[in-house]
């Protein structure tokens, strides 16, 4: 080993024109004296620096996205996953509601389509509730012959009669019907009755249609019933041909 120091070796600036020369310390393990940077190489290290800042920047932006989201990915799958504290969206079974009951008519030519009622009184022979009528409706004229559903008819004084008969009175001509409400257990009792005393009955119209016929020497008569979501329309006729009676009123209740 060299009792001599170390040599600096590569390439020095010129000291500035004004500084005094300073002799270097020879003693062993003294470091070499520092010589000065070059300006254009400080300039292009400082300008290569801020470049690559300025790349990790840009990087940045297109990874992140402006608004420090990240980026629109047009082959993520949004994730379906609800976050803790997130309100679930609605269902199907949420927002189904319940149907509502038909609204009450009050008048019975709210039971029918417009000018139903006066296809069928043009000539004068029947009439809707006419004057002499009146006091039959309320004791008298109800929409069943049988004697199980009258009692349950009679007392329900909560109902709407409706009476198509002769404009002049009397006579064992003409349609009587009987619109009222009913709970679940009557309704279930009714049509059993129905079913027991030889009705036909069929599901129609989201309810249960019961009817019957029956042709005697006096004429013929007969008897269709509607029950549903805990509505009765009982209709009882005689001696007419007059067709689509109980069908017109179901379709105003009980719209499509």
């Amino acid at each position: 080993m060299s009792d001599q120091p170390e040599q600096p070796t590569g390439q020095f600036q010129p000291l500035e024109p004004d500084a005094t020369p300073v002799q270097p310390d020879v003693r062993y393990g003294a470091p070499a004296p520092k010589r000065k940077r070059n300006p254009v190489v400080i300039g292009l290290s400082v300008l290569a620096g801020v470049l690559a800042i300025a790349l990790i920047v840009v990087i940045g932006l297109l990874v992140v996205g402006p608004g420090g989201t990240p980026a629109a990915d047009s082959t993520r799958t949004p994730s379906a996953t609800a976050t803790a504290g997130s309100t679930p969206a609605p269902t199907t079974t949420d927002t189904a509601e319940t149907p509502a009951a038909p609204v009450r008519p009050t008048e019975c030519t709210q039971l029918f389509p417009a000018g139903y009622i006066e296809s069928l009184t043009a000539d004068g022979f029947l009439a809707l509730n006419p004057e002499w009528s009146l006091p039959e409706l309320a004791t008298d004229f109800f929409g069943s012959n049988d004697s199980a559903l009258v009692a349950v008819i009679s007392s329900n004084t909560d109902r709407l009669n409706c009476a198509l008969v002769k404009a002049s009175g009397g006579g064992d001509v003409g349609i009587t019907t009987n619109l009222l409400s009913i709970d679940a257990a009557t309704q279930a009792s009714v049509i059993a009755r129905m079913n027991e005393a030889g009705f036909t009955c069929s599901e129609e119209t989201g309810g249960t249609m019961c009817f019957t016929e029956v042709s005697e020497d006096a004429g013929t008569y007969g008897e269709r019933h509607f029950v549903r979501d805990g509505t009765w329309i009982a209709t009882r006729w005689s001696n007419t041909n007059i067709s689509g009676w109980t069908q017109a009123i179901v379709s105003t209740l009980f719209p499509a």
